[in-house]
């Protein structure tokens, strides 16, 4: 329950810092109001690929919590070395999945935020898994 609130606290706090960072440099520059709705659009899409991230991150802990009570619960090495493989399977697929799913949202979020003026760019940061780090593409905005 505790990492679901922490979880969610972390996306909110994400989204507010999208937000407020738009916000500022609203401040500074005269903006169009397809520019604006293309920021919004684009922070619609991080926050969406926060929120994935967050499923993936829990389905991932849940998986690694089984897997190491199996694997405590396991006698022999044969056994042992099966649920590592079976673990390892599918947590990289769940990684994968969920980078092809931002991958496809990012590239949507780009296509759509050029469309309006606005210029983007990919950036890849580093999302903790229970047992590794895989990098996933959010997007900034570099200028419109």
């Amino acid at each position: 329950m505790f990492k679901k609130s922490l979880i969610a606290a972390f996306v909110a706090i994400m989204v507010l810092m999208m937000i407020s960072t738009s916000a500022f440099a609203a401040e500074k520059t005269t903006m169009s109001p397809e520019i604006a709705q293309a920021l919004t659009e684009v922070e619609t899409v991080n926050a969406a690929i926060y929120s994935e991230i967050a499923k993936a991150q829990e389905e991932a802990q849940e998986m690694y919590n089984q897997y190491r009570s199996d694997y405590y619960a396991a006698d022999d090495a044969e056994t042992k070395a099966a649920l590592t493989a079976k673990y390892d399977e599918e947590v990289t697929a769940l990684i994968h999945e969920l980078d092809m799913k931002t991958r496809e949202m990012t590239r949507l979020g780009v296509e759509d935020a050029t469309a309006a003026g606005v210029t983007v760019e990919i950036e890849w940061v580093p999302v903790q898994f229970p047992d590794r780090v895989a990098l996933i593409d959010p997007l900034v905005v570099i200028g419109w």
